[in-house]
């Protein structure tokens, strides 16, 4: 999400908030420190995909989604990029998985070359909008579905409300729902309740300022426009992100700098799972262990270098806890954390993302059908 944003305490952002807080809220923060070794960008055949818009697909009338797919054969892989992203994210993912089935990625209404939504973009707007998106396309179902962050989230949610659609999950540093009322018990007993509380407090106070940023950053698009060569475009967009390549770095500022891209990102965040408690309930309802059977499930976590920061690593023990509990809804689930890495594991360690779709498609392929429950 945005490259500067409103800071809650110097310490606690070095990990995405709060926990394991999607769209790369915090992660773009350290984008410029080396996670490794930068290897050459992809060929620019690779990226051609992602410089404009492919298979703009209706899903409500006058309104398209842009999706893009290759690859051939089953299951069918579905990518959701993380918050303020869209297909491009999965340009060092997508083309990989392409060559042993079939790869679809999509683009969110209002990011990349999606048309904008009236309606605000809550978590079950944008699953009712894939859903509309995989029945009009024809995708074969049930397909895998890999998720990043918020998209993680959402991923989640369409596995629940739509299981017959769905074959298994690849999830990347999902969101979570509910992040203090899972951990708070956590928190207080391993860090104490003074700590704890005092890192609640700070996450709402940030919570906030968050929301009024990203509603500024929408304004100004739609008011005055975002000049690239800008500080103010440089804290409402995403920063570059040069393992993808200078085309697609290109491409980015293009879509970054419109009115309906700022709009879409600050509805996305207004109505995610952290800053709009109303679907709450109904989230306690639905993430129940074992609730998506024997469909095979890998969750992925990024860690870094342990802290002497109690807030720090309090962040990362509630992301650990609650990426557990997220595996934890398939009988066949499996956590997995990814050191070295940032946020964005998509593009810190692709390979470790090419794996795992490819153990879950694997895993599908060799289960008969009909016995996913």
């Amino acid at each position: 999400m945005c490259a500067q944003l409103p800071m809650r305490s110097s310490s606690r952002m070095s990990r995405p908030f709060p926990a394991a807080l999607a769209g790369a809220l915090l992660a773009l923060l350290a984008a410029g420190a080396a996670i490794a070794a930068e290897p050459p960008p992809p060929r620019p055949e690779a990226v051609r995909p992602y410089l404009g818009p492919q298979h703009r697909v209706e899903v409500a009338k006058g309104r398209r989604l842009n999706l893009v797919c290759m690859g051939q054969g089953g299951p069918t892989v579905l990518f959701e990029a993380g918050g303020s992203d869209w297909s491009a994210i999965w340009a060092l993912v997508q083309p990989a998985v392409g060559r042993g089935t079939t790869a679809c990625a999509y683009d969110r209404a209002g990011l990349g070359y999606s048309d904008p939504a009236a309606a605000p973009r809550s978590p079950i707007a944008v699953v009712e909008d894939l859903h509309a998106l995989v029945s009009a396309a024809g995708l074969a179902r049930p397909l895998v579905l890999v998720g990043h962050s918020l998209g993680g989230f959402d991923a989640k949610l369409y596995a629940t409300l739509y299981p017959e659609d769905i074959a298994g999950l690849v999830l990347l540093d999902p969101a979570e729902d509910r992040t203090w009322d899972r951990t708070r018990a956590l928190a207080n007993a391993r860090f104490g309740a003074r700590t704890a509380a005092k890192a609640e407090l700070l996450d709402q106070r940030f919570l906030a300022r968050l929301v009024d940023h990203f509603q500024s950053c929408g304004t100004a698009a739609r008011e005055a426009g975002l000049d690239p060569a800008s500080d103010l475009y440089r804290r409402c967009t995403d920063p570059v992100r040069p393992r993808l390549g200078p085309e697609i770095a290109a491409a980015r500022v293009e879509v970054q700098k419109s009115a309906a891209y700022q709009a879409a990102q600050a509805s996305e965040f207004a109505a995610s799972v952290y800053a709009d408690h109303s679907g709450d309930a109904a989230y306690a309802r639905l993430f129940k262990p074992g609730v998506l059977g024997e469909r095979p499930v890998v969750v992925l976590t990024h860690v870094e270098e342990p802290s002497d920061d109690p807030l720090d690593a309090l962040d990362q023990a509630q992301g650990l806890a609650l990426h557990r509990a997220t595996a934890a809804l398939s009988r066949r689930g499996v956590h997995r954390t990814v050191p070295n890495s940032s946020h964005n594991i998509e593009i810190d360690a692709p390979e470790v993302v090419i794996a795992a779709v490819q153990e879950v498609v694997g895993r599908v392929r060799a289960k008969p059908r009909g016995r996913r429950r």
